[in-house]
Formats: C-alpha cells, structure tokens, sequence
C-alpha cells in the first residue's frame, strides 16, 4: 500500500512542478520531473512482481488437489 501511496504523490509532485506558477529554473524542473518519472518506473515494476506473485499463490490454492481414479465401464 505504501508503493501506491508514493505512486500517487510523485504524480502530485509531477503536476505541481510542471505548472507555470512553481517558480523553480527550468533546469531544476527538469531534473525533478526526471527523478519522479525514474521512481514512478521503479515502483510500478515493483507492484507489477508482487501483483505476479499473489496470482500465482491464489491460482495454486484453487487447484483441485484431489486423488481420485474413476473407471468408466459401460455395462
């Protein structure tokens, strides 16, 4: 949950410092915006492997698990 929260905080930081009105040099804005686009990435592969290893956890627990030999003959 706190990868979620930081995703959503740098995208505030994203828009506050790509408007107009933040009065920071443009070289500044740049290097910002560079840094949050990098963690963005960063954090979002790493939600992406933990979201892959619940599906996996979840599709091995709704596995049927059960030996059973059933014969079929016609009579």
């Amino acid at each position: 949950m706190i990868k979620i929260s930081s995703i959503t905080a740098l995208g505030f930081l994203v828009l506050i410092v790509a408007s107009p009105f933040f009065g920071v040099f443009s070289e500044w804005k740049e290097i910002i915006l560079m840094i949050s686009g990098l963690l963005i990435i960063s954090l979002s592969l790493f939600i992406r492997k933990e979201l892959h290893k619940v599906i996996r956890i979840v599709h091995r627990a709704s596995e049927s698990k059960s030996d059973t030999y059933v014969e079929n003959n016609p009579q």
